[in-house]
């Protein structure tokens, strides 16, 4: 109905709205988007072709393209600007890519 089909190639983490989402690792913000489906993302290279993807977002993170961070780092904090995911609790949608290709968001979580 949407005209838009996505796998979850991702992992939706509960959180209360408000609460600051943390970089999993150093790296690069490729971009900042406000996504039709996923609301605000941020997408970070971490290099080596690893990225990740921070989804439903408030609607102003506090990076931007180019900026770079460290693991730990705030990235903005939990909103519900996910269209597709606006049933669900307030959570962030985290997803980490290896060279484009979905992999487990869990083995790079602490």
């Amino acid at each position: 109905t949407m005209g838009d089909w996505r796998a979850h190639q991702g992992l939706d983490i509960a959180a209360a709205a408000g609460e600051q989402v943390l970089a999993a690792a150093a790296g690069t913000v490729i971009d900042v988007v406000q996504d039709d489906l996923m609301g605000t993302t941020v997408y970070v290279d971490h290099g080596g072709g690893l990225t990740s993807t921070y989804s439903n977002l408030a609607s102003v993170p506090t990076v931007e393209a180019g900026d770079t961070i460290a693991a730990g780092d705030v990235l903005g904090s939990v909103g519900s600007t996910a269209i597709a995911e606006s049933a669900l609790p307030a959570h962030l949608h985290f997803a980490m890519f290896q060279e484009g290709s979905p992999v487990d968001p869990m083995e790079y979580l602490p």
